[in-house]
């Protein structure tokens, strides 16, 4: 880049100054007069030389006199500017014409005007002027012009240079001098200007300027001496301050713990980490040192707050929060911040230790969950669901509100278990969970007590309609097929709802109360809900006074079989009898075979008493081989219940039949269709174990359940029995009568034998014999009686046919 001097600057500055308006002024001058000329010397001769014409050539083209026309024209051209003129008659073609090619024609201006003659336009007249001769003589003029303009601009820019010169150059230059001898430190000589203008009055302010720095470099060298003994004292102080900063270094980087120091400034960053805090976050220090501690926190609240309370006391202890490793926020480790803000005098530093307890918090949390979460399903266990419903209890006392709890129990869940396996079983289990905890609300707690029980406490409730809603579409998703292993399984749940406080104020109350609802459920036919009453609790003592009872009972045999005749309908013999249970309570007298056979199946004890039932069978159906009838068989109703885990102990009833003398077609086993239907490999082998021993099988309350053909054909049974709820109101036209028709066309087409149950009425047994049924069974014929008492023929008329009475 060009560098101009002063001098130099001002000299162009002058030039430009005279020269640029000189130009400007010669320049309008000249255009001024250019346009002058042009129109006094080109412009108003062409227009008078074509006015002229188009008026005298009116008579000459009228008369057609080119002579007269010749001479016009002819008059014109003697105007050296007259390049040539045209005259065209009415029909456009040249009358006459007169040019001078000798004459310069640069530029060439050409005028037409039309020759009329009374009102008629005869012709046309062209005139063209040259503006050769008006150019050559203004270029003349402006050469004139432009050395006259020269040489005033040449003595104006001397006279003004010489000016400058002396009166701004030269000063300027002896204040430059001045300045440099300023700026050497040069200061004892003063300024010598006398001048009163605007240089002067600068060259005595730099003058006063000189002055006072004089005074300030004196100042200076005092303030520096000071400051050197200062340095010295300060350099002493740092040699100490480096001697414990070793040692404070040598402990820092030793340190077990992560270490940062920071400076405590805008963004705090990193002044050192010791060689554990480099471990820990995996980070090297040279890529670390000068960064902002930010860059180690992954939540930036944490750091906030960190802060606050160490700006605020001055320390922190035992605060836990998230900090990155190797930079990658999902890379993140639990810390233990403890910190201290140091004051240094001339900085504030921050020092933290950063202790990583990640492992310790995940084991202690892995022990927490194992204690208060089922591993299963991942609900909270029983102790978390105590513990909560307390919480919430006294939360309800507080707030006057009400809360709810729920139990639920899977209904038939062991059957699962039985048929598919316990894998199949917990993935029921996991999805029943899952639906449950899907139509609840943020705040409700679904937990398992175990097994397959479920619980949910609803709570802030501000409806108690709002429970039965919930409940039953819980129910309604539990209801839903669940597919385990490819194979479609329905179940159904029963439910108990309890409230608080209106129904107990104590945990284990209201937990009882839950209980006793649910189990009022499931004696109610499952597949349903029950909100807990009073007389439940009742229900429930009386249940629990039945089962201690009947633990009893099983231990003292307090179980006698009473035998109902089954009867040959065509002959009316008796061949057949099933063994019915009968309990002779103590105290109660006799209880029904309803009240207890749930209770003993659903405690096990049905598997103790189903064992005791076959054994008498078997000696009784002995004796009567021998007394009555050698092909006399008797039927045992045998429980779905007992054959399931590790089944019924057939090796000993085969044992018991053997030593007992009798044949295996003596017995003969009567199930229900639901263990048919839910008839996995163990169920098949022990019916298959009874069929190789001979033992028949016999099909009870057939048509209430499935009824389905496929079960019939699969497992080989000898013998239906057509419920009594098909019988009780058999009539000619009725269609249980249709319905009996059915069922005994459709076994004897499998040969199997049909056993009507519930036969009260002549009637009753007049329609199914006619019909074909085999067998019949009821009170027509006998009501259950002790084996000594049971009716063991039927009396005759004397026409050969049965005589039945009602006994």
């Amino acid at each position: 880049m060009l560098k101009f001097s002063l001098r130099q600057i001002m000299t162009l500055g002058v030039a430009l100054g005279i020269t640029l308006p000189a130009l400007v002024l010669g320049g309008l001058v000249l255009t001024e007069r250019r346009e002058r000329d042009f129109a006094l010397r080109v412009q108003e001769p062409l227009a008078q030389y074509t006015q002229l014409l188009s008026s005298a050539m009116a008579m000459p083209i009228w008369n057609v006199d080119k002579a007269v026309a010749t001479q016009l024209i002819g008059s014109v051209m003697r105007n050296p500017d007259v390049v040539e003129v045209t005259v065209l008659d009415e029909f456009g073609k040249v009358f006459v014409s007169g040019a001078e090619a000798s004459r310069q024609t640069s530029t060439v201006l050409r005028q037409q005007r039309s020759i009329v003659m009374e009102g008629r336009t005869i012709g046309t007249v062209t005139v063209a002027l040259s503006t050769y001769r008006m150019a050559q003589q203004w270029w003349g003029d402006f050469v004139q012009l432009g050395l006259a303009l020269l040489a005033q601009v040449g003595i104006s820019f001397l006279l003004v240079f010489l000016l400058v010169e002396r009166r701004v150059v030269r000063p300027l230059y002896k204040l430059q001098m001045a300045t440099a001898k300023l700026a050497r430190g040069e200061l004892d000589q003063s300024l010598d200007w006398h001048r009163r203008d605007e240089i002067g009055s600068l060259a005595h302010s730099l003058d006063l300027m000189r002055t006072a720095l004089g005074s300030l470099i004196a100042e200076r060298d005092a303030k520096n001496a000071d400051l050197r003994q200062e340095l010295h004292d300060r350099l002493q102080a740092e040699e100490a301050l480096r001697f414990t900063d070793a040692k404070f270094k040598a402990i820092f980087h030793a340190s077990p713990l992560a270490m940062t120091v920071s400076r405590h400034a805008p963004g705090h960053p990193i002044v050192d980490i010791n060689d554990a805090g480099l471990r820990q976050f995996g980070l090297r220090r040279e890529a670390l040192i000068g960064q902002g501690h930010g860059v180690l926190w992954r939540w930036p609240r944490d750091q906030a707050h960190v802060l606050e309370v160490i700006e605020h006391t001055g320390h922190i202890e035992d605060f836990e929060a998230w900090l990155c490793r190797g930079n990658d926020e999902d890379d993140a480790i639990l810390c233990e911040i403890s910190g201290r803000l140091i004051d240094l005098g001339s900085e504030q530093l921050i020092i933290l230790v950063l202790e990583d307890v990640t492992e310790r918090k995940r084991a202690a949390e892995m022990i927490w969950n194992q204690a208060n979460f089922d591993r299963l399903t991942g609900l909270p266990n029983r102790h978390l669901f105590q513990d909560r419903l307390e919480q919430e209890m006294a939360s309800a006392a507080r707030e006057g509100r009400t809360l709810a709890l729920v139990f639920f129990d899977l209904d038939l869940f062991k059957e699962v278990n039985d048929t598919l396996g316990h894998e199949m079983g917990d993935n029921l289990l996991q999805e029943a969970a899952r639906r449950l905890r899907v139509g609840v609300r943020q705040n409700d707690l679904v937990a398992r007590l175990g097994g397959d029980e479920f619980t949910l406490i609803l709570s802030g409730l501000a409806d108690i309609a709002d429970v039965h809603q919930i409940v039953q579409d819980a129910l309604l998703r539990l209801a839903e097929p669940f597919l385990l292993g490819g194979q479609q399984v329905h179940i159904s749940t029963s439910a108990g709802v309890t409230f608080y406080p209106q129904d107990a104020t104590l945990v284990e109350t209201l937990l009882k109360n839950a209980d006793q609802a649910m189990y009022a459920a499931k004696s109610q036919g499952r597949n349903r809900y029950n909100v807990f009453t009073p007389s439940m609790q009742e229900a429930a003592q009386k249940r629990m006074r039945l089962i201690n009872d009947l633990r009893v009972a099983v231990a003292e045999k307090q179980f006698s079989i009473h035998y109902q005749p089954i009867v040959e309908l065509k002959t009316g013999h008796i061949h057949k009898a099933e063994a019915l249970i009968r309990w002779h309570h103590p105290v109660d007298g006799m209880v029904g075979p309803a009240d207890f056979i749930p209770i003993a199946e659903e405690t096990g004890m049905i598997v103790e008493i189903g064992d005791w039932v076959f054994r008498e069978a078997v000696k009784q159906v002995a004796v009567w081989r021998r007394s009555h009838h050698a092909q006399f068989q008797v039927s045992v109703n045998v429980s779905p219940m007992q054959f399931r885990n590790e089944g019924i102990a057939q090796a000993a009833w085969l044992a018991h039949l053997s030593a007992m003398g009798v044949p295996g077609q003596a017995v003969l086993v009567e199930i229900t269709e639901g263990l048919l239907m839910d008839a996995g490999h163990n169920v098949s082998g022990q019916l298959n174990v009874f069929r190789q021993a001979g033992i028949g099988l016999s099909l009870d309350d057939f048509g209430t359940g499935y009824s389905s053909l496929s079960y019939l054909k699969k497992f080989d049974i000898d013998f239906l029995k057509i419920d009594q709820s098909f019988v009780r109101n058999l009539t000619t036209d009725s269609d249980d009568m249709a319905l009996c028709n059915v069922i005994i066309v459709m076994a004897h087409t499998l040969g199997l034998k049909v056993v009507a149950e519930g036969v009260e009425t002549q009637a009753q047994c007049d329609l199914l014999t006619a019909a074909g049924c085999d067998y019949g069974q009821g009170y027509l014929f006998a009501r259950p009686a002790p084996a000594g008492e049971m009716t063991l023929a039927l009396p005759r008329r004397s026409t050969g046919s049965v005589e039945i009475s009602r006994p």
